[in-house]
């Protein structure tokens, strides 16, 4: 166990060394509150002077932290860093009492191991002068407190300062540590903006972490309306920056009519998004931003299959599928295609009067495209009358078409077959088998040809009566032009001179599996008559035909005519 001769030196040199230990860290850490507390008087007035945004006070706390830790680092550290043993302070009260160094010495000599130093008596005839002398000894000879009042009276006034400005501006006080630790606080202002709306919606006056924003269709006017309370101005305005460019607007707010508080205005033809600030009095919000959201970009086309008997005659180009008017073949069937090419959409759907269809989409993953079709078993699978529809979209942003797009598709009539039929003679026996000569055509094909017989007697009876002329097979198809002989067995009908025979040739044109439109020629009249009747019809032909012929050869011989 350490001896007790020096216990009073010790006492009083550990006095001593607490005391000035004191003092060092005392005095380092006034220097460094009130060098902190300055640095927070300097970021205020930054802040409250220029408004800093989040960033920049990001910036501004961290330079706050790099300066104190420089101060930490280059005053306050070396200071308390400082481990001061006994041995140390018996030296400096060895200098300021002007004394040998027996005070270190003996301390040394009371060390265990100062024994194998080597004569014992001299290091306890040193441990007891000492020992004698020691209680007389002033050992705090020349201490002083010294900086610690001059610094502790700086840190006093600059605490003052700041309680006494934070107590008579608590808003501001309050503002700012809450804005220092990058909060959304503002400072007060004698004007208040209290609300701010833009196309009926709401956005913060002041932003949060994230800055507000509010998403406007392309082409539509941007109305403004913002609530002030306070000291209320007579006009504000707002100041507009483009995104994407440097371009800087202002737009200036009257206030509404019959209000005291509600300033309005009205943006109008801004075609790029842009960043919002507005002013008023003194009272200035954060930034919103107004993104120009482009309206949904609609590509559709139709593709029209007509009937399997039409697909033949089919011209390239016939269809234009982007049209939204035109006209198809009954029993066409129309699939569309409908592409947004600016942005995903959420739904699309057509409108048939009352009646509205949900278009089904599919995405082609090769092609990242999303495609919207019609559902199954909708009108346009058989188109059999004509069909307006109305298609509107709604896309990611909720927005849709500012008109629906409107179309329709008309029948497009497919003309009766044609058939046109000559006979030779039209004096008939009643056992004659006259034969007509025919030629019937039609776009798609024709299907058959019948002779419609209708029989008018003398005694006035009416009979009719069928003949099948012509069946075109299936196989066959399409034949859009028959030509051919029908023969009338006039004998079958037990005809007598004076009865009429009337024959219509009537052709239906082929329509696959749809039945076919008639079409119906000239009718041809045939007169029953007697033999004598037939060389009388036969005489006046002949006449007939000598007579065209006589006029045929005055006009080779120059016979007749005017003379000159």
């Amino acid at each position: 166990m350490m001896q007790t001769k020096l216990r009073i030196l010790r006492s009083e040199l550990g006095r001593l060394q607490r005391k000035r230990a004191f003092v060092r860290w005392a005095s380092a850490l006034c220097a460094l509150t009130a060098f902190l507390l300055w640095l927070l008087v300097a970021a205020f007035l930054a802040d409250w002077s220029f408004n800093l945004s989040i960033s920049r006070r990001t910036a501004l706390l961290a330079a706050w932290i790099s300066g104190g830790l420089w101060t930490l680092k280059k005053f306050v550290w070396p200071v308390i860093w400082v481990r001061e043993t006994a041995e140390d302070v018996a030296l400096i009260v060895e200098q300021q009492n002007h004394i040998d160094s027996d005070l270190v010495a003996a301390l040394q000599f009371e060390r265990p191991e100062a024994k194998k130093w080597g004569s014992s008596r001299l290091a306890d005839a040193v441990v007891d002068y000492v020992a004698e002398f020691s209680p007389s000894l002033n050992v705090f000879e020349g201490f002083s407190y010294r900086p610690l009042p001059q610094r502790a009276i700086g840190l006093g006034v600059t605490v003052l300062l700041v309680a006494g400005s934070a107590f008579a501006f608590p808003g501001h006080a309050s503002a700012f540590w809450n804005r220092f630790f990058l909060g959304t606080a503002h400072y007060p202002t004698k004007t208040r903006i209290e609300s701010i709306g833009i196309n009926g919606n709401d956005i913060p006056v002041f932003e949060s972490l994230k800055m507000s924003q509010v998403r406007i269709p392309y082409g539509q006017p941007i109305t403004v309306e913002v609530n002030c309370g306070g000291e209320i101005p007579s006009s504000g305005y707002a100041s507009l920056s483009s995104l994407h460019s440097d371009s800087v607007n202002r737009i200036e707010f009257g206030k509404v009519s019959g209000s005291s508080k509600t300033f309005a205005g009205e943006m109008t033809h801004i075609a790029d998004s842009f960043r919002v600030r507005f002013h008023f009095g003194d009272a200035v919000s954060d930034a919103a931003e107004v993104t120009i959201v482009p309206l949904p970009l609609i590509d559709m086309a139709w593709t029209i299959t007509p009937p399997n008997y039409a697909k033949g005659s089919l011209k390239p180009g016939e269809y234009d599928g982007g049209s939204r008017q035109f006209s198809v073949l009954e029993g066409s069937s129309a699939t569309l295609r409908l592409v947004c090419s600016n942005k995903p959409l959420t739904s699309a759907r057509l409108t048939m009067g009352e009646v509205t269809y949900d278009l089904v989409s599919s995405t082609d993953d090769q092609h990242r495209v999303t495609t919207w079709r019609l559902p199954p078993n909708s009108p346009f699978e058989t188109i059999t009358e004509a069909l307006k529809y109305e298609i509107q979209v709604t896309d990611r942003d909720g927005l849709a078409l500012e008109t629906p797009i409107a179309g329709e598709i008309r029948l497009k009539t497919d003309r009766s077959p044609r058939i046109v039929a000559s006979a030779v003679t039209r004096q008939v026996l009643p056992t004659a088998q006259p034969k007509l000569d025919y030629a019937a055509g039609d776009d798609y094909g024709v299907a058959n040809i019948v002779a419609v017989i209708n029989i008018s007697r003398e005694d006035g009876r009416t009979s009719r009566h069928e003949v099948v002329a012509k069946v075109v097979e299936e196989k066959d198809q399409p034949q859009t032009i028959v030509r051919g002989q029908v023969t009338i067995p006039l004998s079958t009908y037990e005809l007598l001179k004076g009865d009429e025979v009337k024959v219509v040739l009537e052709a239906t044109d082929w329509r696959g599996s749809i039945s076919g439109q008639k079409g119906l020629g000239e009718p041809i009249s045939f007169t029953v008559t007697d033999l004598n009747g037939i060389l009388v019809q036969t005489g006046e032909e002949d006449k007939k035909s000598a007579k065209q012929l006589d006029e045929i050869l005055r006009r080779e011989m120059g016979i007749g005519g005017d003379k000159k």
